[in-house]
Formats: structure tokens, C-alpha cells, sequence
């Protein structure tokens, strides 16, 4: 029989074993976010900065890029990135050189993030008291309807780009909105949160922290992983599966088969249920070796699987 000591030795090695597959997480998640690959002449097309003021006072910064001169866009593409207080500034010029069709380009930034914005965590209080799902969901469909009724003309396509967590809230915007005709994403799949870092952390590390989170849901000083107990109470069980499966315009999902921030079983049980359901609009892409940007070493897949969306929307091309 194990003495108390040595149970306690082994507890306090599974709690380290924990804490250090926390930082791990952390770590890998912040290193993919902030090593988004900024080719050098990539931006060929100048970005115009604008400040979109929401209905109920706020206000965000959003850019835009246009591969096609024309006042009336026949396509116009929206993006939404992941965790953290991250500007899409910088990258807005390179995944739409990707993408590369004709096409107005525009992502908003959440609230409370400048234009140097590229933090995964220590984003300050303000932008941790709008950085929740229902707040993404409500900003991203008013900046959406806004800019679609500005247009003298409405546009033939009208395209979702998720990236990370983005994937999640550009699926669920898709569902709410009739004029939606394509939704495409990188490194998101169709598991909830808890799901995700069970598998990535096991579950022990999500029950042992849900309880503190469960008792303090509006917190925005408390944090696990870089986030507020706010944020974990409102996105935690979160499941986007069913978003996808309730839609049928064309739905593209890329993920790395090495992704470590979302498992790639959690995109290919997307395509499974799909599948099972009779749904022939949802194509899923698992690029070997590749991590959460769809690097594998030296090389990315995301331009390529990019080029193809874009190719995809220009065509009519279904997945």
C-alpha cells in the first residue's frame, strides 16, 4: 500500500505534468498566432484602415483590400482571426494576395485591439470585457449587414474566412444569415472547447479548472490558458458542428494533421457527420505534417489550399 507521501509525490507529479501541458498549449498557440508567415512583397495592394462604429457605442478597427477596382465588388470576403488581441493589419494583404481573385477583402478587428495588436493574452481589461463569443457573434453580424447595405449593388458572393477560433464564429454567423453563399476555414473543426483540450490536454485538466470557472463566470482577473473565466464560461461547451451541418452553401475546411491547438479528428468528424447525413457541401482538407497555419517545416499549405477556396468561390465550384 502507497504510503501518504508517496501519494502526494504522485499527485504533485500529475499537477506539474498538467501545469507544464498548460504552458505547452499556451506556448504552441501563441508561437502559431504570432509566426503567421508575411512573405517578403506580399503586399502589393495597399490596405485602407477604417474605424466601424457599432449601435451600441463601440467601435472596432477594420481594414480593407481590393483586388478588384470596381465600385460594385462582385465578391466581397470577410474575415475573422483567433484568440487573443491580435490586428489583422498585417495580415489581411497576405491572405488576400492568397486568395487572389477579384475581390473586396475586409476583416474587423474585436474590440479594443490597436493596429500593432499581436498578443495572445495580457490584452488589458478593456478588451477582456467584450473578448467572448456572444460579443464576436453580435459585432461580426452588424459590421457584416452595414457593409452589405452600403453597397450600391449587392454582390454575386458573399464569403465567411474563419481562421482558429474565427472558424467557429464565422460557422455560427453563416447559420444566422441568408446571404452567406460561402464559408470557408483554416485550423477549426467541429468539437467544442472542452472537447478540444481534452484531447490535446486530457480531461482531467478542463474538470479540474471548470469548477473555478463555473463559480466566478464573469470574472475578467481570474485566467486559465491565457483567457479569462468569462470567456471560458461562454465558449467552453460551445459545439460549431452543428452550424456546419445546418447549412448548405459550400463549406471548406483546411487543418493540419499535426495541428496542436485543434485535433484534426475534430474537422474530420465535420465531414463524417456530413457524410452520414447525405451532405454533399462540406469538403474537408487534413494537410500531412502540417500544423495549426498549415506549415509543415518549411513549407505552408495555406496559399495552396487559399488559392483553391478562391478558385472554388470564382467558379461556383462546390467542395
Amino acid at each position: 500500500m502507497q504510503s501518504v507521501l508517496a501519494r502526494h509525490k504522485i499527485a504533485g507529479a500529475q499537477n506539474k505534468g498538467t501545469e507544464l501541458m498548460m504552458r505547452i498549449y499556451i506556448l504552441l498557440l501563441s508561437l502559431a498566432i504570432s509566426c503567421i508567415a508575411i512573405p517578403a512583397g506580399a503586399q502589393t495592394h495597399p490596405v485602407e484602415r477604417q474605424l466601424f462604429e457599432f449601435n451600441d457605442g463601440g467601435e472596432s478597427i477594420y481594414y480593407m483590400v481590393e483586388l478588384d477596382r470596381a465600385s460594385n465588388p462582385d465578391s466581397i470576403i470577410f474575415f475573422y482571426g483567433g484568440s487573443g488581441c491580435i490586428s489583422w493589419r498585417d495580415y489581411l494583404p497576405v491572405f488576400s494576395e492568397e486568395i487572389g481573385i477579384d475581390a473586396r477583402y475586409l476583416a474587423l478587428n474585436k474590440r479594443n485591439v490597436d493596429d500593432s495588436g499581436r498578443q495572445l493574452d495580457k490584452c488589458g481589461d478593456k478588451f477582456h470585457e467584450t473578448d467572448n463569443l456572444r460579443q464576436w457573434m453580435s459585432d461580426y453580424m452588424e459590421f457584416i449587414s452595414t457593409t452589405l447595405k452600403n453597397l450600391p449593388v449587392k454582390p454575386r458572393n458573399v464569403v465567411l474566412v474563419g481562421i482558429s477560433e474565427g472558424g467557429m464564429v464565422a460557422a455560427r454567423v453563416a447559420r444566422a444569415r441568408s446571404d452567406t453563399t460561402h464559408l470557408i476555414v483554416i485550423g477549426d473543426g467541429g468539437w467544442s472547447m472542452r472537447e478540444n483540450l481534452g484531447v490535446l490536454m486530457g480531461p482531467e485538466a478542463v474538470s479540474r479548472e471548470w469548477p473555478k470557472i463555473a463559480s466566478d463566470p464573469s470574472s475578467i482577473e481570474k485566467s486559465w490558458l491565457g483567457n479569462t473565466y468569462r470567456y471560458w464560461f461562454d465558449v467552453m461547451d460551445y459545439s460549431p458542428i452543428g452550424d456546419y451541418l445546418a447549412l448548405e452553401i459550400p463549406v471548406l475546411i483546411a487543418i493540419g494533421e499535426r495541428d496542436k491547438s485543434v485535433p484534426s479528428a475534430s474537422a474530420l468528424d465535420v465531414q463524417k457527420s456530413a457524410t452520414a447525413s447525405g451532405k454533399k457541401n462540406i469538403g474537408v482538407v487534413v494537410y500531412p505534417g502540417a500544423d495549426h497555419l498549415l506549415r509543415a517545416g518549411d513549407f505552408s499549405y495555406r496559399a495552396e489550399f487559399l488559392r483553391q477556396a478562391g478558385k472554388g468561390v470564382q467558379e461556383g465550384i462546390s467542395p
